[in-house]
């Protein structure tokens, strides 16, 4: 009889644990997959945001700065075209003079060079003449307006060129047909702030419109090409967005905006057209780079909601343990109380027995 209530007891005991083991499983599983979804929606809302901020972003700085360049070309020329009111006639009287007047407009525009060109292709500078016209891109003999182009020396330092037409000035038995200044590229884009953010997630440049990067890096240096649209040949674009549509846009010199991946990074490119120029501001921003640090925001907080998970279920085990460990008490204390019971129930028919045994012998 004992042995069937142990059995029982047993039995309603390992019920009891597997009803624990259940629950515990049940609520993990629900705190679980309640902190995926919640974990799912929060990092598709962060890049959908990341995704917005990043448009308006760019959109922004890259329509400032293009202020700024542009700001920055139109004080040169208004330098220049100052600087030509200044020449006098004794500024022309002969190469001394001439060459003075020049170095103190260098010195006060803080410029590489000011020159004039004569209608030869003769380049008269502060330091002398030079024949090299033929590696400068504007035509010196029909300017009809500023021009603006870039000049790249053997060491790949950049120099901005204006270049404007000038009429009735002759020096000595020459007539110039050509005046200009030559500014390094880095003095131009002062204030532009074109540097690398910090955390390597931005990216600011100039180009021409063929892609020609006007300061020797493209895509934030991660480009294995020297040519930007050369490059974009490469990426692979998100949906919206086409290469032939980026090549229009810069043949055509218009505003625009490119996603695509290149070299495994998502990236998102903001191009606008400087004006008076035929270059194109860009800015540059690596998205992928910022998912990466959301992504390491998200991992921690997931281990720390799988912590969390621990914890509670060991809580709960620990609990369920106090509880299965009360129930059997009560079980061992009831089948105590049943046995004692029952052994004086067989005590009481044993005396009643040997009563009656005596009874009958003494009668």
């Amino acid at each position: 009889m004992m042995g069937e209530g142990q059995n029982r007891q047993r039995g309603h005991e390992s019920g009891i644990m597997k009803l624990i083991i259940a629950s515990v499983v049940i609520v993990a599983g629900i705190l679980l997959a309640g902190s995926a979804w919640l974990g799912q929606n929060a990092a598709k809302a962060t890049e959908e945001a990341v995704r917005s901020v990043s448009l308006f972003y760019l959109n922004e700085l890259a329509g400032r700065r293009e202020q700024v360049l542009t700001s920055n070309l139109n004080t040169s020329i208004r330098n220049l075209y100052a600087a030509l009111e200044l020449l006098d006639e004794e500024d022309l009287s002969d190469m001394e003079h001439l060459q003075q007047m020049q170095s103190e407009i260098k010195q006060l525009y803080d410029l590489d060079k000011f020159a004039f060109v004569d209608t030869s292709g003769t380049i008269y500078t502060s330091q002398g003449i030079q024949t090299d016209i033929d590696t400068y891109s504007f035509d010196y003999l029909h300017l009809r307006g500023t021009d603006i182009s870039v000049r790249t020396l053997e060491n790949h330092v950049q120099k901005v060129i204006i270049a404007v037409p000038v009429k009735h000035i002759r020096f000595l038995d020459k007539e110039f047909a050509s005046c200009f200044m030559e500014i390094d590229m880095e003095q131009m884009l002062e204030g532009v702030s074109l540097q690398t953010a910090s955390n390597s997630t931005t990216f600011c440049n100039l180009y021409t419109d063929s892609g020609v990067s006007l300061t020797n890096v493209v895509l934030g240096g991660l480009a294995r090409e020297d040519n930007l649209l050369d490059a974009m040949h490469n990426a692979q674009f998100d949906a919206g967005y086409t290469l032939e549509g980026m090549l229009h846009d810069f043949s055509e010199h218009r505003r625009g905006l490119v996603s695509f991946v290149y070299n495994g990074y998502h990236e998102t490119l903001n191009y606008v057209p400087v004006e008076g120029t035929d270059w194109m501001l860009t800015y540059l921003i690596r998205e992928s780079v910022i998912s990466a640090q959301f992504s390491t925001v998200y991992d921690g907080i997931i281990r720390r909601s799988m912590l969390q998970l621990i914890m509670i279920a060991a809580v709960m085990l620990a609990m369920f343990g106090i509880v299965l460990s009360q129930t059997r008490r009560n079980a061992q204390l009831t089948l105590e109380k049943e046995t004692a019971e029952a052994e004086n129930r067989v005590r009481e028919q044993e005396l009643e027995h040997r009563l009656s045994i005596q009874e009958q012998l003494l009668e």
